[in-house]
């Protein structure tokens, strides 16, 4: 029981196709900002540009003062889902951090625009290594968490999901298509926060680091 590294890939992931994000799919987060919980699964896409390993250094978006934190797991998908077995179709799993301009969103959201230009900016979409699991069932029961600075900021459990892994999967798979090589972030809990330059972060599943980062400002201009 238990998870260890995906070897298959050279790089810290193989290539993704498309990220899938769903929204207020917890449900103290929806409460701590002030939102409903939906009906039906809430998605949204980052582009692929958005990814950066959860190593390292990682870039403050420049020009952007409002930026805040939200851990997730991520799913990998190895090949198209069977609506019967929709779990199957998972390859591997990580730990991601969804960034969101909050400000922005907001902004966004009262002129009923896309969210894109809050949520899918360069390095807005930060992903640990990949980790296979034994049985999905090690998926469904772990604890995954954030620390900031030295202080646990997130913690979550999957059965606090509104919508269950099999549920997005199937969501995701009737409205927008899924298959190899695409990539779901599932929500993130309570305690979002704002990020600044300096800050440091470890992301870890069961107690285990599976990513470790410090944020660097970023100055603009080419990548």
């Amino acid at each position: 029981m238990g998870f260890s590294k995906y070897q298959e890939a050279d790089a810290w992931i193989p290539q993704v196709r498309n990220i899938f994000c769903v929204g207020r799919n917890f449900r103290d987060h929806a409460s701590e900002l002030g939102n409903q919980v939906p009906d039906s699964p809430m998605i949204f896409g980052k582009f692929t540009h958005a990814l950066v390993p959860a190593a390292g250094e990682v870039r403050y978006p420049a020009g952007r003062s409002d930026v805040h934190h939200e851990l997730e797991v991520v799913l990998w998908f190895k090949e198209t889902p069977s609506w019967d077995r929709p779990t199957d179709a998972v390859g591997a799993v990580a730990l991601g951090i969804d960034l969101t301009d909050r400000e922005l969103q907001s902004t966004l959201k009262q002129k009923g625009y896309p969210w894109e230009a809050a949520k899918s900016f360069r390095d807005s979409a930060i992903v640990t290594a990949l980790y296979r699991f034994d049985a999905f069932d090690d998926v469904e029961t772990a604890r995954f968490a954030l620390e900031k600075n030295g202080q646990v900021v997130q913690r979550g459990v999957p059965s606090d999901m509104v919508f269950s892994f099999a549920d997005l999967i199937r969501h995701c798979l009737e409205v927008y298509g899924l298959g190899a090589g695409d990539i779901l972030f599932t929500g993130t809990p309570s305690g979002v926060g704002p990020v600044r330059p300096g800050d440091e972060f470890v992301l870890s599943l069961n107690g285990d680091t599976w990513g470790a980062f410090r944020w660097v400002a970023d100055k603009g201009g080419s990548p």
